[in-house]
């Protein structure tokens, strides 16, 4: 099982509910919450939960899961819109030199980004990031 991070998978649902669940740790973890910073937190106490079952029980993956010190959080596009709506979907796409009308289509699902397409875009949102980390006020 030797891995290096483990993989939040974000979804918003309709009633505006943040959920996340891992599908690389044995059993799995899930949490919810009313936000994205509430998910984080939430999956924070249910992962220590889930290893203090773990020891409780002496699994045998205890150890290595334990080891883990990086959490990451996945979401497609649309979900990625769809949970930040103060992104502007075309300012991504100037950014990341996609057609504007190709990225809504994108942003809503119609269409699927490659691997590659969704890396790029991918990139073109760590850069903002990285430009509005640099901003002072």
């Amino acid at each position: 099982m030797a891995q290096e991070v483990i993989r939040v998978f974000v979804e918003k649902a309709d009633d505006g509910t943040y959920w996340g669940s891992t599908q690389n740790l044995p059993g799995g973890v899930t949490a919810y919450g009313n936000s994205l910073e509430e998910l984080k937190e939430s999956f924070t106490s249910a992962f220590n939960d889930y290893l203090e079952i773990a020891e409780d029980l002496d699994e045998d993956w205890i150890d290595e899961v334990k080891s883990i010190e990086r959490v990451e959080y996945v979401m497609n596009i649309p979900s990625l819109f769809k949970l930040l709506p103060e992104l502007k979907i075309s300012s991504i796409a100037k950014k990341a030199g996609i057609n504007e009308s190709l990225m809504r289509q994108y942003a809503s699902g119609k269409a699927n980004a490659s691997e590659e397409r969704a890396k790029i875009i991918e990139n073109a949102i760590h850069e903002l990031g990285q430009e509005l980390i640099s901003v002072s006020l």
